[in-house]
C-alpha cells in the first residue's frame, strides 16, 4: 500500500500533533517528536536511504531496524507516568505502522524509477 508524499506528510503532522496532545513528559515528547521528524517525513527518510545504499545490501531494512531501535530508544526518556499510560503502547505502534506504510512508499516509487 503506497501513499503520496502529501499522504506520508499528513501523516506525519498528524503524529506530531497526537503527541503533543498527549501530556507525556517534555523530555518523551521531544524525543517521539524527533523520531517523527526524522522517520516520518518522507525527504528526511530518503535521504537516510540514500545514505544506507553504500554500505548495505538492503538499505531499506537497515533503516526499518534503525528506526525500530531509535523508537525503543525514546522510552528511556519517558518518566514512569508515560510508562504506565496504555495509551502509550498504542502511540508506538500506530508510529511504526505509519513509518511502514511510508518505507513501503518509498520502497514502490523507486522500483517505479528503476523500471
Amino acid at each position: 500500500m503506497a501513499c503520496s508524499a502529501a499522504i506520508c506528510m499528513d501523516n506525519k503532522e498528524h503524529a506530531s500533533s497526537v503527541i503533543n496532545h498527549m501530556g507525556l513528559s517534555e523530555k518523551y515528547t521531544d524525543a517521539l517528536i524527533s523520531w517523527t521528524e526524522k522517520y516520518l517525513d518522507i525527504g528526511n527518510l530518503e535521504r537516510i536511504i540514500w545514505g544506507e545504499t553504500a554500505s548495505s545490501e538492503n538499505p531499506y531494512r537497515s533503516v526499518q531496524v534503525a528506526a525500530e531501535k531509535d523508537l525503543e530508544f525514546t522510552v528511556l526518556l519517558a518518566s514512569k507516568r508515560d510508562r504506565s499510560s496504555t495509551d502509550v503502547y498504542f502511540l508506538e505502534g500506530n508510529l511504526l505502522l505509519l513509518f511502514n506504510i511510508t518505507l513501503q512508499s518509498l520502497k514502490e516509487s523507486s522500483v517505479s524509477y528503476a523500471l
